[in-house]
């Protein structure tokens, strides 16, 4: 699964689906910014047209998503209409991703993790070298080998004991050696967190009912904070108080909690040193 996708589903599944919708205002041969009304816009849903000609973004207009205003690079002259078609929902696709990111935040600091196992490429030992940095996102060490032969084959436990420092993302060799060998390594990892749309979703596939409930929570509570701000208003079509909104976060805020204390992964056991 791609970020699109769960976000799409978390819209189905919280109500946020875009609605689409065709916005004209008319030239007046003054005015170069108009409000389409109808937003946040979500990301490449839109068409712009100046007299029926599509326009082109950033060479004959520019758009502000979050608050719908549509700037000409040219004044329309007077009685010209601007016509913008999009599709507008409560929060963009950006928005969707950050809360999803913020849910994978919480699993990380919950203990959850990604294990990596027998990585070969991450860190390899140097003569007269006794800290060596662990792989990016490491949260955890288990399994620390080195090549019987230095070079390739076998791989067993260093003649040395080693150490893991994560607040540094360091692994400590009790000595230094005199001879370089290839290392392996198994560890623990972060969950991933995303920047674009187009990505492979990192977490387990158990892992996304708690993904999404815990998204879902970020969106309600989202909508409460701007029912907050507009008083006694309901939210665009979909009549919510802030009470209803607040106690909906919570359930889901509940049920995360929940769900994330029977999935929480075990961790593997760790290599117990024995060099004295």
């Amino acid at each position: 699964m791609i970020t699109s996708e769960l976000i799409t589903q978390l819209r189905r599944e919280y109500g946020d689906e875009p609605k689409s919708v065709s916005v004209a205002k008319e030239g007046n041969g003054v005015a170069a910014l108009f409000n389409v009304g109808k937003f946040p816009i979500i990301e490449g849903s839109y068409v712009v047209y100046s007299s029926g000609i599509t326009q082109t973004e950033n060479t004959e207009y520019s758009y502000d998503l979050d608050n719908g205003d549509l700037r000409m690079v040219t004044v329309p002259i007077n009685g010209v209409e601007i016509r913008s078609e999009h599709k507008y929902a409560e929060w963009r696709d950006k928005n969707w991703l950050e809360a999803i990111n913020q849910s994978i935040e919480s699993l990380n600091s919950k203990g959850f993790f990604r294990q990596v196992i027998d990585d070969r490429t991450s860190v390899g030992i140097s003569a007269g070298v006794q800290y060596y940095n662990g792989p990016s996102g490491a949260v955890d060490i288990y399994e620390f080998l080195v090549s019987n032969n230095g070079i390739s084959g076998n791989y067993s436990k260093p003649l040395v004991n080693w150490s893991y420092q994560q607040d540094a993302n360091k692994i400590v060799l009790d000595s230094k050696p005199s001879t370089p060998v290839k290392a392996s390594i198994s560890y623990l990892r972060n969950i991933k967190t995303y920047s674009t749309t187009s990505a492979t979703i990192d977490s387990l596939t158990d892992w996304n009912e708690l993904i999404k409930k815990k998204a879902g929570s970020i969106f309600y509570r989202s909508l409460a904070g701007k029912i907050a701000k507009q008083g006694n208003a309901s939210i665009d079509e979909g009549h919510f108080s802030f009470t209803n909104l607040r106690t909906m976060a919570n359930d889901l805020e509940g049920e995360f909690e929940k769900l994330a204390l029977r999935k929480k992964p075990t961790r593997p056991a760790k290599d117990v040193q024995f060099h004295i």
